[in-house]
């Protein structure tokens, strides 16, 4: 998805309503932060993995797109 594409997305819904994320093991989080990032994508076949590789700037396959990250802001440590 691109920047545009999520652009529209959010156009059809009210400019109030809230953007959350999938938690670790289950439940939402609320975004917390929306950061570019460099990967290589495509790359990952296992099921457990993400799709796309995180690399560092020298690597030339490597494109950016923008991370949404989600963090439990009411979590304890016990």
């Amino acid at each position: 998805m691109t920047v545009a594409e999520l652009m529209e997305l959010l156009k059809q819904h009210p400019p109030t309503m809230g953007v959350v994320v999938a938690g670790y093991e289950g439940g939402y989080n609320d975004l917390f932060s929306v950061a570019p990032v460099r990967m290589v994508p495509e790359v990952n076949t296992q099921w457990y993995y993400g799709a796309h590789k995180g690399t560092d700037a020298g690597d030339e396959k490597a494109v950016t797109a923008l991370l949404l990250s989600g963090e439990n802001h009411i979590a304890r440590e016990d």
